[in-house]
């Protein structure tokens, strides 16, 4: 393993190559694109040179003049090759090799004002421009290298002195862990080092001081032993009396949840029973009125074959609109006897899944309808579980409010999907939001009893924690949670199809 000091100076080292590497290509770009452009230039100006020279001649057919000239910018150096044809494409000179050549070919017209009396090939070598780009990355790598050695060599001193002072700590640390009494290190300067050493120097005289006064307490230890024991009797007994009550105070939470449940249900369930009752009345009166009306035509025998067709299709809608509104009312009350009766006990009997979550979400309804959030039930019949539908009604109700409660603050409701797949022995139940999902420290402590994040605005922070308590001590299984800001929260409930013979 690496030194203190050996991984200073290797971090430096990695630093500084990373950037004598990225200095070294950015110069060979930047003097290479130099290169292009300055050749670039130089190929206009070497046209335009050959345009004046040659252009004449060319006007005048003069191919030996031109090829004179030709050979003689060639060999002064100033082309690697030059090829000169006339307007027709018919070459009239060529001096110097274009094939292997590592010159930058050029190809120009070649004219007098307007007119093209010709076109010329060229090169023109590069070797003078690739060595100055190579003088100029040698020197830059030198100066690189330089640098780095500089900043190795400084980061060296500066870790050597950091770690003699973490090595004087060291050693004081093991000088103390020997046993030697108020062990003091040179704490100098100003630094964070001096600062620390001060500290170590003060808990030393500190721990000095405790060691010695614990050697004083140990001469009367067996009476402050036999006080102790005294004291733990008495603080033991205390314990259990709290335990007690709080066990109490905790099942009476757990009725309050379910009566508060009951409550809401009792609530929502009233309220929706208004309309179907007050439409069957309204409809039951109109037809009662429409029957008396009906009656006494007949009797005044004013009655026509049309008007009696009217009034018995009338109430033929009317006696409908009756028995609707009374099935409603009657499943309505039918779905709520059986979610009262199972939250108020904790009866084991076999059950559908989906017949006991049907009732629940029937009997929620009136509630969820005036928040504008929607219920939608996606498990499939045939899983039949052994168990007690009552705390499982318990646990799904307080996962709907709670959805309704916190996940859809500040928008109009939301959707929640109870869902079930049977795996085995168990079936795995989710119980999905589309609201603002949670953070991590959120999950982490929504199943802390009397944990809220609406303390003060009606939260009891008690909802979900009865519910993982129910779960694992009567269902015999467990609960986890899965979210995520802005993404929902899914609840996912694993428990066996068959619950334990006796709670945990």
């Amino acid at each position: 393993m690496h030194t203190l000091r050996q991984q200073l100076v290797l971090t430096t080292v990695v630093v500084f190559a990373i950037a004598t590497l990225v200095i070294l290509l950015a110069a060979n770009w930047i003097v290479a694109d130099a290169m292009v452009q300055e050749t670039a230039r130089a190929g206009e100006r070497s046209a335009s040179l050959l345009s004046a020279a040659l252009g004449p001649l060319l006007a005048e057919s003069d191919l030996a003049s031109i090829e004179e000239l030709t050979q003689a910018l060639v060999q002064r150096g100033d082309f690697s090759y030059v090829s000169i044809s006339d307007a027709q494409g018919a070459k009239l000179a060529s001096v110097g090799p274009a094939q292997g050549s590592d010159a930058q070919g050029f190809v120009r017209d070649l004219r007098i004002g307007s007119r093209v009396y010709g076109q010329a090939s060229f090169g023109i070598a590069r070797t003078g421009e690739r060595q100055a780009a190579m003088q100029v990355q040698w020197q830059l790598l030198l100066l690189c290298l330089g640098t780095l050695l500089l900043g190795a060599s400084t980061q060296v001193l500066v870790a050597r002195r950091l770690t003699n002072r973490l090595g004087a700590l060291q050693a004081g640390a093991d000088r103390m862990a020997a046993g030697e009494p108020d062990v003091k290190i040179e704490a100098g300067g100003n630094n964070e080092l001096a600062q620390l050493a001060g500290a170590f120097n003060q808990m030393s005289s500190a721990l000095s001081e405790r060691f010695k006064a614990q050697q004083a307490a140990e001469l009367s230890l067996q009476q402050t032993n036999e006080a102790l024991e005294q004291r733990v009797a008495q603080r033991t007994e205390h314990l259990e009396q709290t335990l007690a009550r709080l066990c109490q105070t905790q099942d009476a939470l757990v009725e309050a949840q379910k009566l508060a449940s009951l409550g809401a249900l009792v609530a929502g369930i009233s309220h929706e029973l208004n309309t179907p009752i007050g439409n069957a009345v309204t409809a039951a009166s109109s037809l009662q009125s429409l029957m008396q009306d009906t009656a006494l035509l007949v009797q005044a025998q004013q009655v026509s074959r049309r008007g009696l067709s009217d009034a018995l299709q009338s109430g033929e809608q009317m006696a409908g609109l009756v028995l609707r509104a009374t099935q409603r009312a009657a499943e309505l009350i039918n779905s709520f006897k059986r979610v009262a009766v199972d939250d108020s006990s904790q009866q084991r009997r076999k059950f559908d899944l989906r017949d006991v979550l049907a009732d629940l979400v029937l009997s929620f309804g009136p509630g969820l309808k005036r928040s504008q959030t929607q219920v939608e039930l996606l498990v499939p019949h045939g899983i039949e579980l052994d168990s007690y539908p009552g705390p499982l009604d318990q646990v799904v109700g307080n996962l709907i409010q709670n959805a309704e409660r916190h996940a859809f603050i500040g928008r109009p409701g939301g959707l929640v999907q109870i869902s079930a797949e049977k795996l085995g022995e168990r079936v795995e139940l989710q119980v999905r939001d589309d609201g603002q999902g949670m953070t991590a420290e959120l999950q982490a402590r929504i199943f802390e009893p009397f944990f809220t994040t609406q303390l003060g605005q009606g939260g009891s922070g008690l909802g979900l924690s009865i519910v993982r308590n129910i779960i694992s001590a009567l269902l015999g299984g467990h609960i986890s949670v899965h979210s995520a800001p802005g993404q929902g929260s899914c609840f996912s409930i694993n428990i066996p199809l068959t619950a334990p013979a006796k709670a945990v």
